[in-house]
C-alpha cells in the first residue's frame, strides 16, 4: 500500500506542476498585452520633453548670464577710475589750509586793536523825557578811564561826569532844556579815545499856549495850561500896561520901554469914571484901571504921566492869557501885539518873544 500511495502522490504533484506551468506561461503571455502602455511612455518622453527642455533652458540661462557680466565689468571700471578724483581734492584741502593760516596771522598783526579803548554798549533807560526828568545811563567799555558829557543840540558841553569804564549813572535832565540833549561816552586808553553818543528828546508834557516853537531855548516847561481871564491892554509912549484877572490874579503890569523893567500892582479900581486932563493931539487918555493907577495907585518910579507918558491907542478890553514856567517863577502874558515873558514876581524884566 505504501508504495502505491507514493506513486499516486507523485503523479498528482506532477500534474499540479504541469498545470502551474501552464498558468505561468499564460500569465507571461498576457504581460506583453498589458505592457504596451509602457512602450508608449518611453517613446513619448524622449520625443517631446528633451527638445522642449533643451531649447528653453539654454536660452534663459544664456541671456541672464551674458547681460550682468558686461554690466558688472563696466560699473566696476568707473568706480576704480573715480577713486583718484577725491585724491586730488584731498590734496587741495591742505593747500587751502595754509591760505587760511595767513588770515589768522593777520588778526594778531592788528595788535593795537585790543589795546585801543572799545565801547561795547551805551544806553539810556528812556530816550524821550520831560525837562527835569531822571534817567539812568548804562555802559560797558574796555578802557582805562571814561567820562560822560552832557551836550545841547549845538554840541556845547553842559555837564561832565567822570565814570568807571563800565557801570551805570543816574542823571537828571536839566529843567531849562528842550528839544534834544546828547550824552556822549568817551573811553580812553593809551592816549587813544573812543566815543559813543545817546540822544535824548526833551519835550514838555504841557504845551505853551503861544506855541512851543516860540518859547526861549532856556525856558523850562509850563507848570500848567494857560489860564484865561478878563483883561485889558493899552500901549503908552514909553511902554505898555496889561491887566490880567485870570484865576483871580487881578493885577496891573506896567512895562517900561527904557530898560525893560516891569512892576505889578493889585487893581483896586472901583469901576467909577474919574476925570482926567485932555491929552495932546494924537494921544489918548488912560482908561479904567489904568486911569485909576495914574491917579491913585502906587508910584514907585514917579508920576506915571512922566514915566510912561500918554496912551498912544485906545484900550483893548479882550481877555488875557497867563502861563507860568516851572521852577523859575517866570510867566507869559499875551496881548494884541504879541506875547511878553516876565522874569518872575511883581518886579523884574520883560522881553517880547512873539
Amino acid at each position: 500500500m505504501y508504495p502505491k500511495f507514493r506513486l499516486s502522490t507523485v503523479l498528482i504533484i506532477l500534474m499540479l506542476v504541469i498545470v502551474a506551468c501552464n498558468q505561468t506561461q499564460q500569465q507571461v503571455a498576457d504581460l506583453p498585452t498589458l505592457a504596451v502602455l509602457p512602450s508608449l511612455t518611453p517613446s513619448h518622453t524622449p520625443t517631446e520633453t528633451p527638445p522642449a527642455t533643451a531649447t528653453n533652458t539654454p536660452t534663459a540661462t544664456f541671456t541672464t548670464t551674458n547681460t550682468p557680466l558686461p554690466t558688472l565689468t563696466d560699473t566696476l571700471t568707473p568706480s576704480l577710475t573715480f577713486t583718484p578724483s577725491p585724491t586730488p581734492t584731498a590734496t587741495n584741502t591742505p593747500t587751502n589750509t595754509p591760505t587760511d593760516t595767513p588770515v589768522a596771522t593777520n588778526t594778531p598783526t592788528a595788535t593795537p586793536t585790543p589795546n585801543a579803548p572799545q565801547i561795547i554798549s551805551f544806553t539810556a533807560s528812556m530816550n524821550a523825557v520831560a525837562p527835569g526828568a531822571s534817567i539812568i545811563l548804562r555802559w560797558q567799555s574796555i578802557a582805562d578811564t571814561a567820562q560822560i558829557d552832557l551836550q545841547n543840540q549845538q554840541g556845547v558841553v553842559l555837564q561832565t561826569f567822570s565814570v568807571t569804564p563800565s557801570g551805570e549813572l543816574p542823571v537828571t535832565i536839566p529843567p531849562n532844556v528842550k528839544g534834544l540833549v546828547i550824552y556822549r561816552l568817551t573811553a580812553m586808553r593809551g592816549g587813544l579815545t573812543a566815543n559813543f553818543s545817546v540822544p535824548i528828546t526833551v519835550t514838555c508834557a504841557i504845551d505853551w499856549f503861544f506855541g512851543n516853537e516860540f518859547a526861549p531855548d532856556f525856558a523850562n516847561c509850563p507848570v500848567a495850561v494857560g489860564a484865561i481871564g478878563a483883561g485889558a491892554f493899552q500901549p503908552f509912549e514909553n511902554g505898555f500896561m496889561i491887566y490880567v484877572d485870570a484865576n483871580n490874579l487881578n493885577k496891573i503890569y506896567v512895562l517900561l520901554a527904557q530898560d525893560n523893567r516891569y512892576a505889578a500892582f493889585i487893581n483896586d479900581w472901583d469901576g467909577s469914571g474919574n476925570p482926567f486932563p485932555d491929552p495932546p493931539s494924537g494921544l489918548v487918555k488912560p482908561r479904567r484901571m489904568f486911569r485909576w493907577l495914574y491917579l491913585f495907585g502906587p508910584k514907585p518910579f514917579g508920576e506915571w504921566l512922566d514915566v510912561t507918558g500918554w496912551a498912544t491907542e485906545r484900550e483893548d478890553e479882550s481877555n488875557r492869557t497867563i502861563q507860568f514856567e516851572q521852577n523859575t517863577g517866570a510867566f507869559y502874558i499875551d496881548s494884541p501885539i504879541g506875547v511878553f515873558r516876565f522874569s518872575g514876581g511883581d518886579s523884574g524884566t520883560w522881553t517880547q518873544i512873539k
